[in-house]
């Protein structure tokens, strides 16, 4: 998929999501159903094409003008969709249950919420194995405020869980916003990091 394509499909997908959070929001019980299942729907339906289309790569994508004698030097998990968009998907669709339906899908939350963490933390760890040309290939001021927000995600979720898990539904809301808002900047910023001459 082109990355133009990929950033507009991704931006109508947070526009539909933050959507979907402000109706679940601002509903009185048991109201707006149907509009809740449509932007739900429209919201898997464009995550679905933008996973599928862009082809989650065991390896992540290397590009062909950066190979040297025929080898690929872009091998790091890290880079590319394989780990960023299932802790995507988890955080977001633990969210949506959670809003829903508290006391009915509060395990499921948990469960989706944690892996999204566990594969965040996956993540991080892997880029102390990123080589030195893929350093310098993603390098610059949009990387470096993509590793500002992924990091203060991966503070604000921690604290979220921390704080869910004791109890606190307060706190693990207002700093689980936080996380949302940082890991979906962070996949955004990511994504123009494949633009010409942006990364």
């Amino acid at each position: 998929m082109e990355p133009e394509i990929q950033i507009f499909l991704s931006v109508a997908a947070v526009a539909i999501f933050i959507a979907l959070i402000l109706v679940l929001n601002f509903r009185k019980k048991d109201t707006q159903k149907v509009l809740i299942w449509i932007l739900a729907i429209a919201f898997g339906t464009l995550m679905t094409i933008i996973t599928l289309f862009d082809g989650i790569e065991i390896i992540a994508i290397k590009p062909v003008d950066y190979r040297l004698d025929g080898t690929d030097i872009f091998t790091s998990w890290h880079i590319g969709i394989l780990l960023g968009i299932p802790a995507l998907i988890l955080l977001s669709i633990g969210t949506i249950l959670v809003l829903y339906d508290e006391h009915t899908y509060v395990m499921w939350h948990g469960l989706a919420t944690g892996s999204s963490l566990i594969l965040t933390i996956i993540n991080v760890i892997l880029l102390i194995f990123l080589n030195d040309l893929e350093i310098l290939h993603y390098s610059g001021t949009i990387h470096t405020l993509h590793i500002f927000l992924g990091a203060t995600g991966l503070m604000t979720g921690t604290a979220s869980f921390l704080f869910g898990a004791s109890g606190q539904r307060n706190l693990a809301r207002m700093t689980g916003y936080f996380t949302l808002a940082g890991w979906w900047g962070a996949y955004l910023l990511g994504l123009l990091l494949e633009l010409p001459g942006l990364s």
